[in-house]
């Protein structure tokens, strides 16, 4: 029987209400304008210090956002539900998130479209952007052996609870016996060495320290849901930004299509990137697997998602891909 401590719901449902109460007191963003070279507009974007929005800077870097006629302006937040009400209310034009707080905010009724693609999975058995790693000594070598067990994910409701679950039944076991608990990766990774937890699901760069440390990749969790890589994470806003603003955010993103192809193309330069916005140290990052760059918002990903987050609880209807995701000005 899954154990979730501290579940995720409850906070997005109060972000929810906090975003709603802001967008009726009258926010939602600037006045329509065009962005251009000559007459620049300042946008205002809140991010999580993760390596997959080190994209974004780069292209920041490279001018894609300032040859459209934007000032882009970077917060960092340490959470995606705490950036939902400034983005509502209009304080943040948009913001990055993974694909299932997106869809479980949408579920809780708050007006959010996805105006980009964020990061993808590199559909690479062993080497892809979440795995789930067995702790060194514990005798585990499939997902199917963690019903039972005590299984770490950074936030239990989440993204890695669904891949978790989904990584266990896709290796015959059973996730509704699996004993979630809710862990930061640098506390769960402590965790593992200590014998305290039997796994953890992971992200980089920890799973790059998981194998490092001795700990087993058991899984690819996102290979059981889709062979081809899949869309994880996006940049969002709200439908009353996007009603006034419609040609600002076309601007936002040509630049975010563009600052993603061209990351795609220069991993060393998304390395980099990295580099300056985290702590990470230069050896492990240059071994960390990073995530892939494409600007496509494939219709498969939002509607696996959906169809998963739905099955494991995470969602309590069904998002469709036209609910959630924006296709520009009509």
């Amino acid at each position: 029987m899954r154990t979730r401590v501290m579940p995720l719901k409850p906070a997005i449902a109060l972000a929810a209400v906090a975003a709603l109460t802001l967008s009726a007191c009258g926010g939602g963003g600037s006045e329509a304008t065009e962005p251009t070279e000559k007459t620049p507009v300042t946008v205002k974007a809140g991010f999580i210090p993760v390596i997959d929005v080190a994209a974004l800077y780069l292209g920041q870097e490279k001018g894609f956002f300032s040859d459209r006629g934007i000032n882009l302006k970077i917060s960092t937040g340490q959470g995606g539900a705490a950036l939902v009400p400034p983005v509502v209310s209009g304080e943040y034009q948009f913001a990055f998130s993974n694909m299932v707080s997106i869809l479980t905010a949408r579920d809780k009724g708050l007006p959010l479209k996805i105006v980009a693609a964020g990061s993808s999975s590199t559909a690479v058995e062993g080497k892809d952007v979440t795995m789930i790693h067995a702790a060194k000594g514990s005798g585990i070598t499939s997902a199917e052996q963690l019903a039972g067990k005590k299984v770490a994910v950074n936030t239990v409701g989440n993204l890695m609870e669904l891949l978790g679950s989904v990584g266990v039944d896709a290796a015959g076991g059973d996730s509704s016996k699996v004993n979630f608990v809710e862990l930061g990766f640098p506390e769960a990774l402590a965790a593992m060495k200590a014998g305290e937890i039997d796994a953890m699901v992971g992200a980089e760069p920890f799973d790059t320290t998981a194998s490092a440390e001795g700990h087993e990749v058991i899984s690819s969790p996102y290979l059981s849901m889709s062979k081809t890589s899949m869309l994880t994470s996006a940049y969002f806003t709200s439908e009353s930004q996007l009603k006034k603003n419609p040609k600002l955010f076309e601007a936002i993103r040509g630049a975010i299509d563009e600052s993603l192809a061209y990351a795609q193309e220069h991993p060393d330069e998304v390395r980099t990137q990295v580099s300056k916005f985290t702590d990470i140290d230069k050896g492990l990052l240059d071994k960390i697997t990073l995530p892939s760059f494409y600007p496509e918002i494939p219709k498969e990903s939002i509607e696996l998602f959906d169809e998963y987050a739905t099955k494991y609880k995470i969602l309590d209807k069904s998002v469709s891909y036209d609910d959630v995701v924006w296709r520009g000005e009509q």
